[in-house]
């Protein structure tokens, strides 16, 4: 896609990941002059997958929050669904480990703010791992991937079928790891 311009608008210039459902490129918003990330879902993937997506985008775009990743566009172009997002400079949390405790006591404040933000607007997470977070040079964590999210009150269809667990293993609560019913205590 390097090269290509989604919508007439998002100018591919660089490719900055890769993962099993979605590609993301740095990418030139060019009607606002700003450099973003696009994340561009694999045209393979099932239905299922499409629903989280969209249901990304929907939960991404409630979340205002300065620890947040911020969300400007949902679309598709050419048959390529994608989101446009805020393109965070930083490094993920896990190039942290070990950390000083200064910098643990810091980001992990951050962190608990930016979970008290999306609990309170109504969203679980259930994805918290050190991949999803990054860290700014100036020490400012972006909580990422709202990919996965649920509201916390359960109003919602659930997307993943009974008895499948969803979330990386090594980072999953208990009651997750379980299949049991979810409150915003299993991102902590």
């Amino acid at each position: 896609m390097i090269g290509q311009t989604l919508s007439g608008r998002y100018k591919i210039e660089e490719l900055i990941g890769e993962g099993a459902t979605a590609i993301v490129y740095r990418a030139t918003d060019t009607r606002l002059q700003r450099q973003v990330a696009v994340k561009v879902l694999l045209s393979h993937v099932n239905e299922t997958t499409r629903k989280r997506f969209e249901r990304e985008a929907h939960a991404a775009a409630r979340l205002n929050h300065p620890n947040i990743m911020a969300i400007y566009d949902f679309a598709t172009d050419r048959n390529a669904e994608y989101l446009a997002v805020a393109l965070i400079e930083g490094r993920a949390l896990y190039e942290f480990i070990p950390a000083d405790p200064d910098l643990v006591i810091e980001v992990g404040y951050q962190i608990c703010v930016a979970l008290e933000y999306a609990h309170q607007i109504g969203l679980i997470h259930r994805d918290i791992k050190p991949a999803n977070i990054k860290l700014t040079s100036s020490n400012q964590i972006k909580l990422m991937d709202f990919g996965l999210a649920i509201p916390k009150t359960g109003d919602q269809k659930r997307l993943t079928a009974s008895g499948t667990i969803i979330g990386t293993p090594a980072y999953l609560s208990p009651e997750q790891a379980q299949g049991l019913p979810l409150d915003p205590r299993t991102d902590i």
